[in-house]
């Protein structure tokens, strides 16, 4: 049985919660985006085929570093189709925990006349979402998308929305991709993102901002790659070659006239990038070696100057991972120069990271430990958690604040009983708690939460990643005195149609000051053609 996951607030598979976890880096789920939840969810709705994909789909997903992409086609090319997910467990670069993970989001897809197993697929597949949401005294919101795919060759994203405080529809996300095999890597026309190196001349889309574990030190550049997202930046035409171990990558967005261009030398330990636009330049490099994966880019922006950041990380066994990260920004850039550390062992982990401001001198430091041991008794799964986060920023009216956020989950078949408790202290003291059970079944399955909230000051408000349909993301901040209550319903008839019910409504009866409470209902409709 699996055990049931540290954070019962995500949709999908009891395995999808603590995948997306790590192949993110984010230590919790409030730390993640709309954006990037949508696009693991949809990647979990299409996979990739892990023997049929090239390169530039490879890389597109986000799902691999570049080391592992270049390892794993050097693997195919020596020994065929991988024919399980034990035996891609001993490609370098990969290991069984993340194996596990990448199990949620790709298959193992294998050419005619290979042994037995899930084949090739060729067909062309075709999903139509439908959402609403409705607050009483408010204007009602709506969201369509439309994704499609044609094996690893095609894929297509169209995408609209209005949200209940601008119903006014902007302009649609459009992106459509083709993967080529040889010396064509990919041409994407409309909207895209551009992801490179480490971030410092050319990085759209989710990014995590702090180091509060130890995935969240690295970057994994994935070059450019479709978007179904609502907030895409960059709309024109992008494309890659592949010219042995050469890579070029060239891009025009004609939002902000912006050029990119990415030429990438892939050596078998290691990797070294030049990026361009025209606003910053960078060199990155990357060398992975036995026990030590060792990284950095250096950039010169023609406005902000020159920004450079190094790392390191150290497996000395099985389970248990070192992390450094020594970063320096420019006045101009406004972000924390500094040395970020970390440790992570299978139920443990902790960082520390201490910055300073180049432009006022101001300091931070941050630090994150967390403890999620799982056990089984009888047939009962247990996974208790501990989280403590520190923040101190000399100077300020509040300059510490502390959380510590203790959850508790348990599951027995298929019920499941979660609960969370967040203690702060910053301006003053808060706390937020809830309790939520929930029965999963093959075709459909339900979730009553319930919790109270006591926070007075806005600089302590505490955020609370809620359980909502595909495709849709929701992380409030409590703040005030009051109670929340929420119903989640997922319910699958047949195989092409899926639907999602959440009611939610939170009040305040104990505020400080008189505050209108809220009630709001949301729907999605899901066709697979």
């Amino acid at each position: 049985m699996k055990r049931l996951l540290l954070l019962l607030a995500l949709s999908g598979p009891a395995g999808f919660q603590q995948a997306l976890l790590t192949l993110t880096g984010a230590s919790c789920a409030e730390e993640l985006s709309e954006d990037e939840v949508q696009r693991y969810q949809s990647l979990a709705a299409h996979p990739v085929d892990l023997n049929g994909a090239g390169r530039s789909r490879l890389l597109s997903t986000g799902l691999l570093t570049p080391f592992q992409v270049a390892s794993l086609l050097d693997y195919r090319t020596r020994t065929g189709a991988i024919l399980s997910w034990a035996e891609l467990a001993l490609v370098d670069g990969f290991n069984a925990g993340f194996v596990d993970a990448l199990r949620e989001f790709a298959f193992l897809g294998l050419p005619e006349g290979e042994a037995p197993g899930q084949r090739e697929d060729r067909r062309l597949h075709q999903t139509l979402t439908l959402r609403g949401a409705w607050r009483p005294a408010e204007a009602v919101s709506w969201g369509a998308k439309y994704e499609a795919a044609l094996g690893e060759r095609v894929a297509v994203y169209a995408s609209a929305r209005t949200t209940l405080s601008d119903p006014k529809p902007g302009f649609p996300t459009l992106s459509a991709a083709y993967y080529g095999r040889r010396v064509l890597g990919q041409v994407v026309v409309g909207h895209f993102n551009a992801r490179f190196g480490q971030g410092l001349v050319q990085w759209s889309g989710f990014q995590l901002s702090g180091y509060s574990s130890l995935g969240a030190l690295r970057k994994n550049g994935t070059g450019f790659s479709p978007t179904g997202s609502y907030g895409a930046s960059l709309l024109g035409v992008a494309a890659d070659w592949h010219f042995g171990p050469w890579s070029l990558s060239t891009a025009y967005s004609w939002t902000g006239q912006r050029p990119i261009v990415n030429l990438t030398r892939t050596w078998r330990t290691a990797t070294a990038g030049l990026t361009a636009t025209r606003e910053a330049a960078s060199l990155e490099a990357r060398i992975s070696l036995p026990d030590w994966s060792l990284f950095g880019e250096a950039a010169y922006a023609w406005r902000s100057g020159f920004s450079a950041l190094a790392g390191a990380y150290y497996v000395p066994s099985y389970g248990h991972r070192w992390g450094w990260l020594l970063r320096w920004y420019g006045p101009a850039d406004k972000r924390y120069s500094g040395l970020a550390a970390g440790y992570e062992a299978p139920s443990f982990s902790a960082t520390l990271d201490a910055g300073f401001r180049t432009d006022t001198g101001a300091q931070q430091y941050k630090s994150v430990v967390q403890w999620q041991p799982g056990f089984s008794w009888r047939d009962i799964s247990f996974s208790p958690a501990l989280r403590l986060a520190g923040r101190c920023r000399p100077g300020e009216t509040a300059p510490l604040r502390v959380e510590l956020r203790a959850t508790l989950g348990a599951e027995y078949g298929p019920w499941l009983l979660g609960g969370r408790y967040d203690l702060v202290r910053g301006c003053g003291w808060a706390w937020h708690w809830y309790a939520e059970a929930a029965c999963r079944q093959p075709k459909w399955a339900a979730y009553l939460r319930g919790g109270l909230f006591k926070v007075d000051d806005w600089d302590d408000r505490i955020y609370v990643y809620e359980r909502d349909a595909p495709g849709t993301f929701s992380v409030p901040a409590r703040y005030g005195r009051g109670w929340s209550a929420s119903l989640y319903f997922s319910w699958q008839p047949a195989r092409r149609h899926s639907l999602w019910l959440r009611l939610e409504t939170v009040r305040y009866p104990w505020n400080l000051t008189p505050k209108d409470g809220r009630f709001e209902c949301r729907l999605q409709y899901r066709f697979k053609m």
